[in-house]
């Protein structure tokens, strides 16, 4: 086993082990989602991946400094955030993430980090809050969805506010599309193929306002990421072109 640390443009081209299929519902993202990496690596995501004995990828942490970190939290400096873990399926329940998240924290800490901070979902199968409390991490605050949690490597509590958001509609159509933040995840970027092929059907009726990723943005309206139809969050997860299409003709009908 091996892990190494990203550090070029062209190593975004392994990115995301955890699509493990092509046929996946969201593999239709994966360049856009590459492409983010690319261009944002060493800005706003740092990246470490697991290659097995015959040179495969099967494993990665992304994560970014805190002084960076797409999230919506305003959080001192020298504290990781972790965005994302992920061991293919037919590696886990081996070790792999002991490995994996053991060269990460042994990183941080050379490094003189604070300690780690990660949004735990309340998805079974996806970031679990319970597979970091089993790691050490406490409970910083209940967000939606899941926990904010830390875990101390050099310091015993971690200094950090919760953003507001301060998304407003412009009115300049019925139907208002708002997406936010990166194309980090191949899912997001999936979702945001398919809103902008879906939204040219519906002409006039829809506008779509795209606020790319940033410190600057993330300042300005309190949102690292998310997808709102006339000011509302309506998309978690993969989404289709039909469930978009659904979702924009209950706007227009609605009106």
């Amino acid at each position: 086993m091996k892990v190494y640390r990203l550090s070029k443009r062209e190593d975004a081209a392994n990115t995301y082990p955890c699509l493990e299929k092509p046929s996946t519902l969201w593999a239709d993202g994966l360049p856009l989602a590459r492409a983010w990496f690319a261009d944002n690596l060493g800005k706003y995501v740092e990246g470490l991946h697991l290659e097995d004995d015959g040179g495969h990828m099967i494993g990665h942490i992304y994560w970014s400094p805190s002084d960076r970190a797409l999230v919506p939290y305003r959080i001192e400096e020298r504290v990781a955030f972790l965005y994302c873990e992920w061991i293919q399926s037919q590696h886990q329940g081996r070790g792999y993430l002991q490995i994996l998240f053991e060269a990460f924290v042994d990183f941080l800490r050379a490094e003189g980090y604070k300690g780690i901070l990660v949004d735990g979902t309340g998805m079974a199968t996806c970031m679990h809050y319970r597979h970091f409390a089993k790691r050490g991490f406490q409970v910083l605050h209940e967000v939606k969805g899941g926990k904010l949690m830390y875990l101390p490597l050099n310091q015993p509590t971690v200094h950090l506010e919760l953003l507001p958001p301060q998304v407003i509609a412009t009115g300049t159509a019925p139907v208002e599309v708002v997406i936010i933040g990166p194309q980090f995840c191949p899912v997001v970027a999936s979702a945001v193929l398919a809103i902008r092929k879906v939204a040219r059907d519906f002409g006039d009726q829809v506008a779509v306002r795209e606020i790319p990723a940033g410190t600057e943005g993330l300042a300005r309206y309190g949102v690292a990421d998310g997808i709102l139809v006339n000011g509302k969050i309506k998309f978690v997860g993969p989404v289709t072109e039909d469930q978009v299409r659904a979702v924009i003709s209950d706007e227009i009908g609605a009106l």
